[in-house]
């Protein structure tokens, strides 16, 4: 059964675009496809101003989404995608298909 995590970025105001930008040019969803056990991902933008971006991922199981959470790569990345957020990222929220 496939897990499917949501993360929410609490994003710096003015901040969004530079944020999607680098989701695509730090290759954030082809580093967790190579963490093993992603399927896809998607950044989504709010369509109302200060509500959070999303991040919805799929993943083979939950233990491939920890895998990537305690990846040293995922930790580079926030260095790069972290000053662009309002707080710290922890883990996203985890729900399996019903």
């Amino acid at each position: 059964m496939t897990t499917v995590s949501v993360l929410r970025l609490n994003v710096r105001e003015g901040a969004g675009e530079e944020l999607a930008r680098l989701y695509d040019e730090l290759e954030v969803f082809e580093h967790s496809r190579r963490s093993g056990g992603f399927r896809s991902g998607r950044l989504l933008r709010p369509l109302r101003e200060g509500d959070p971006y999303l991040v919805i991922a799929e993943w083979e199981r939950a233990e491939d989404y920890q895998a990537w959470l305690d990846n040293p790569v995922r930790a580079e990345l926030g260095t790069h995608l972290g000053p662009l957020l309002a707080d710290d990222v922890a883990g996203g929220e985890l729900f399996e298909e019903v």
